[in-house]
């Protein structure tokens, strides 16, 4: 087993174990002693309220699917609705199967030349520039959301690190900064040009006969993210504020259940529980929808934050989150039913993308 191999098995079957090992023991620590029944009483109290919890993630898929026509160049581009429900459908997937996002995101070019007609590099175009933006958005998020726990919750910000939090914080709002840098080199330049050129230099003759191949297709997908910003900087501008009004929405959605639990939340806890949980599923990116981990961020700040019965509220808040996402999920799925795709059949056939 050379070391390639070695250090990705241990990553499989060593590491992933013991990080799931270790959030279920501090999951174990929070809840042992919890009485389901006073969870249950909490989510029985939303009462017909619960539909309104749907509302603020539908208004997010809208958003970010006028976020996503904008970046695309076709002109007619396709319908918001049908945007939409290729949204919907391809987050059942991110959500529910582990590494989801190798699976839906390169679903969403495939299904928007199926649907739509679109060209496959122009919808993987597309789909660069709205992920990109997407996350930028979600990087400014979670800086704003632990920039205001930093500046409202001292004795929350204590525990992210030495020295009252400053330390733990510096370091992740350095790694924020640093990561947008990375995100937005592609709309400065043909930058995957300048990429495919240095590897072509690489004198291996398998590597040079594919990219060859693929030459024509980076090409294109360069000009058309590449330019976006330079040549399109309105709908640039107001593409990655819409991503940002998306998770703005996110945090709404927290507050609302929080709400209707019975909690007595402020926008600003809203915000660092849908930031810290948005950072834990980064991390925890091979568990589906950041299950356990984002758990282990809802509680923690709820616990820190002062509410009454924490533990209580968190399991419920749990409860009523997980719900929403498997409601959505079901969504997904049905619209796959309903177009007659199956995203889990490999695709293998002249004609097929």
């Amino acid at each position: 087993m050379n070391r390639k191999k070695r250090g990705l098995w241990v990553a499989r079957w060593l590491l992933r174990p013991m990080l799931v090992i270790l959030i279920a023991g501090i999951l174990w620590h929070y809840f042992s002693g919890l009485q389901f029944a006073l969870v249950a009483d909490r989510i029985r109290g939303i009462g017909p309220a619960a539909f309104a919890i749907l509302l603020p993630y539908a208004f997010v898929f809208l958003v970010e699917s006028f976020a996503w026509r904008l970046a695309i160049r076709k002109n007619p581009p396709p319908g918001v609705g049908m945007l939409f429900l290729i949204r919907v459908a391809t987050d059942a997937l991110l959500y529910s199967i582990p590494g989801g996002v190798a699976v839906g995101e390169p679903m969403r070019p495939v299904l928007l030349k199926r649907e739509c007609g679109l060209d496959i590099t122009e919808g993987i175009g597309s789909c660069i520039i709205t992920k990109i933006n997407i996350a930028v958005a979600q990087s400014v998020f979670i800086l704003i959301g632990f920039s205001l726990v930093i500046a409202l919750y001292p004795g929350v910000a204590a525990q992210l690190g030495p020295g009252g939090g400053a330390k733990g914080f510096a370091v992740i709002a350095l790694s924020l900064l640093c990561v947008v840098g990375l995100l937005t080199l592609p709309f400065s330049g043909p930058r995957m040009e300048q990429v495919f050129r240095t590897l072509a230099r690489i004198p291996l003759p398998p590597l040079r006969s594919f990219l060859a191949k693929g030459e024509p297709y980076v090409l294109r997908l360069d000009e058309h993210v590449g330019r976006f910003a330079r040549d399109h900087m309105g709908k640039f501008a107001l593409s990655l504020l819409l991503s940002f009004s998306a998770w703005l929405l996110v945090g709404v959605e927290s507050f609302l259940i929080l709400k209707f639990l019975g909690a007595d939340p402020t926008f600003t806890q809203a915000v660092a529980l849908e930031s810290t949980a948005s950072l834990f599923r980064i991390v925890f990116f091979f568990l589906p929808g950041g299950i356990g981990a984002s758990e282990v961020g809802f509680v923690t700040l709820l616990i820190a934050f002062g509410f009454p019965d924490p533990v209580t509220l968190s399991a419920a808040y749990i409860a009523v989150k997980r719900l929403k996402e498997a409601g959505w999920i079901l969504a997904g799925y049905l619209i796959f039913w309903f177009i007659g795709f199956n995203p889990f059949r490999r695709r293998g056939r002249p004609g097929e993308a």
